[in-house]
């Protein structure tokens, strides 16, 4: 657990709204969590080597955040102590050094007590927070501006359980839950290092449960001094991890914690809000259509959650157009062969175009829905026919049509020259 101050989550985003009414309870002894508002626990004047060591593990086992506000000359005392509290998660505030009215002392006086105890605090190993707690709540302007000075907040409190006075653990405990109030600011002051905090250890189990029972849930401070509400992690879970494209799978959103405040996740581009007290909620996620032949594809729907999107498009069809070439008497002829598909694929396509003039290999791109290979047409002769030669791959075919070269005039003359029909001149011998 580790209760630090000012915390974020990308996915997470708590909002502000307008405090409706008290939703009225599921049923007569059921109360939302967290729906009736935050509670934060301070605990001043310590370390106290005795009590709060025992103070840490009761909050840490029940899981509830606090703060301590420290005093230098006990931090000095028992810094194995003053460790524990920060190792444990817990946010550390300046006390002062012997726990002196501020209001009585100069301002030089007020400084060197808050910075001694800073100090102390950097000395002992620990991470100390901007907040500072005027012993006996005495501040006025003067030392507000102090402490604004040297970069520190004053914090208060709302509930005083006069813990320090010798109340019982069951006067403490109602003291505390008298002054708890809904939806308003409730900061609880407690000890653990007076005579009687013995008193309030007794007492924070029954009155952390009470808390609870009643829709409190609690909260630490933040750089204001305020409660902040608990950020939940959150977990997306699909109803099944695969999904062909164009369905529709369910998604459950859950929070590992429930908040006082309404929380928004973005999941796969889509907006849920998780209203407060709860910690689950629902949404679908559509799988996108599309003509594209596409191998399985994993998408991340949020962080650590995968859904697989099977294609449900058949593989292309691959058709060949026809083409004419005029054969050449000197040189081979290139022509070009063209292959289409009727649809993209998100991957190169090889196709095979088998000819009696021989193969062509033709690449499709990925995404393209045509391409050309070469074909070479030998030499021709004047006096050749027209050619025809059939194109052909797997389902598609296409004619290839070959024509002969023209003649030139010299090979036009020959040709008429060889066509003509001379008479059949007999000559009688001479002797």
């Amino acid at each position: 657990m580790r209760w630090a101050l000012g915390l974020l989550l990308a996915v997470v985003l708590p909002v502000s709204l307008a405090v409706p009414a008290d939703s009225a309870p599921r049923t007569h002894q059921e109360v939302v969590p967290c729906s009736r508002g935050l509670v934060a626990l301070t605990f001043d004047d310590g370390p106290s080597s005795t009590v709060t060591p025992k103070l840490v593990r009761l909050l840490a086992r029940l899981d509830v955040p606090a703060t301590f506000f420290m005093v230098g000359s006990r931090v000095v005392a028992a810094p194995d102590t003053a460790r524990l509290v920060e190792r444990a998660g817990f946010a550390i505030g300046n006390h002062t050094w012997l726990h002196t009215d501020l209001t009585t002392q100069s301002k030089a006086e007020i400084r060197k007590s808050i910075r001694s105890t800073q100090e102390a605090m950097v000395d002992a190993g620990l991470h100390p927070t901007r907040l500072a707690r005027p012993p006996y709540g005495a501040v006025d302007d003067r030392v507000r501006r102090v402490l604004a000075g040297l970069g520190l907040v004053p914090v208060l409190w709302t509930i005083d359980s006069r813990d320090w006075t010798g109340l019982t653990p069951g006067q403490i405990r109602e003291r505390v839950l008298d002054g708890v109030h809904r939806h308003r600011t409730n900061v609880v002051l407690q000890h653990d290092g007076v005579t009687n905090s013995p008193a309030t250890l007794r007492a924070l189990p029954g009155e952390i449960a009470t808390l609870r029972a009643r829709g409190f849930c609690f909260a630490g401070l933040d750089e204001t001094g305020q409660p902040t509400p608990p950020v939940p992690e959150v977990t997306v879970t699909p109803a099944r991890g695969r999904v062909a494209e164009g369905e529709q799978v369910r998604l459950t959103v859950r929070l590992d914690q429930p908040t006082t405040r309404t929380t928004t996740v973005r999941v796969a581009g889509r907006t849920v809000h998780v209203p407060r007290g709860e910690r689950t909620a629902q949404l679908t996620y559509r799988a996108p259509q599309d003509q594209v032949d596409e191998t399985p594809e994993d998408v991340t729907l949020s962080p650590g959650t995968v859904v697989r999107v099977l294609d449900d498009d058949p593989h292309p069809v691959v058709s060949l157009r026809d083409a004419t070439v005029t054969a050449s008497p000197l040189l081979p002829t290139v022509v070009p062969v063209e292959v289409r598909t009727d649809r993209p694929r998100d991957r190169d396509q090889a196709v095979v175009v088998r000819t009696a003039l021989g193969a062509v290999g033709v690449v499709v791109p990925a995404l393209a829905r045509r391409a050309t290979g070469m074909l070479t047409v030998p030499v021709g002769r004047p006096d050749q026919r027209v050619r025809t030669f059939v194109l052909a791959t797997a389902g598609a075919r296409a004619t290839l049509t070959v024509r002969p070269p023209e003649q030139t005039r010299g090979q036009a003359a020959h040709a008429a020259f060889a066509q003509v029909r001379w008479p059949d001149l007999r000559v009688p011998p001479l002797f």
